[in-house]
């Protein structure tokens, strides 16, 4: 796939890409329209303690216990596969195939950028080697530009062994991007987004791929309901955590990775 091989170079070097033309036109329509009905659904039950990068931008999270359809898309680009594949997976993981992904799904979430995100990196602490711990990606819904408060980096920054510096702001590029492409990064690159001035929405779904050791936002293993459960792959439920959840206790079980074959078949009972 020259694409995804591409897009492997281009991270390594800049920590970051775009994948283009991923979705149909009519998929993005349907994406974008159960995101504006999941909002509105859920809006006044969220935290009334946002993140502080997040603040009162408009939100969905856990896709993942939303719609099928939701579900669809998350897996529905094998160049991410590809890519993914390349960065996250670990050679060590031998329950699960190794042509297979062994990461997770950290956060799997919805949003539309009212004020401007400072810079900011995603893995926490800026750290120099070939291996990387996180690729967050967007599924482009809107078209995003300057204006509607698209996504900025500092091309390279992934490489500096340094927390960002807000300075940095004057050499960021603006990543403007069309409906149907989806948008990655390295989590140590500096990124943020520019403020939407254009008096309309935004939204793009976002989705944050780790290393299977890493903690994820949410209990995602703990909350998916059943009926969503039951129509993904084994490989698709390894990717939402449930080949690496941690247990219970050591009664439970003391193995930290696991294959398809400890998948459980009913999750609450």
């Amino acid at each position: 796939m020259k694409a995804a091989q591409e897009g492997i170079g281009k991270i390594e070097k800049e920590g970051y890409y775009i994948l283009k033309n991923q979705y149909g036109s009519s998929d993005i329509q349907k994406l974008l329209d159960l995101t504006i009905d999941w909002h509105k659904k859920t809006v006044d039950r969220q935290s009334a303690s946002p993140s502080y990068l997040i603040g009162n931008a408009p939100n969905v999270f856990n896709l993942q216990n939303k719609d099928p359809i939701f579900l669809k898309a998350l897996f529905a680009s094998e160049k991410l596969e590809v890519i993914l594949k390349h960065f996250l997976n670990d050679k060590w993981f031998k329950q699960i195939p190794s042509d297979q992904p062994n990461y997770i799904l950290q956060s799997f979430g919805a949003r539309s950028s009212t004020n401007a995100m400072p810079l900011h990196i995603d893995s926490y602490i800026p750290f120099i080697s070939e291996y990387v711990i996180g690729i967050p990606c967007a599924i482009i819904l809107e078209d995003q530009n300057s204006k509607n408060g698209c996504t900025i980096v500092v091309p390279g920054s992934h490489h500096s062994n340094e927390y960002v510096k807000q300075s940095m702001l004057k050499k960021a590029t603006p990543i403007e991007s069309k409906a149907g492409d989806i948008v990655m990064w390295d989590s140590r690159l500096w990124h943020g987004t520019t403020e939407n001035v254009s008096g309309s929405t935004r939204w793009s779904i976002l989705m944050t791929f780790v290393r299977w050791w890493i903690k994820q936002y949410h209990d995602v293993t703990g909350n998916l309901p059943q009926d969503m459960y039951d129509i993904l792959s084994d490989k698709e439920k390894a990717v939402l955590g449930f080949c690496s959840s941690p247990h219970t206790d050591e009664f439970a079980g003391t193995d930290l990775k696991r294959g398809y074959d400890k998948l459980l078949k009913n999750l609450y009972s």
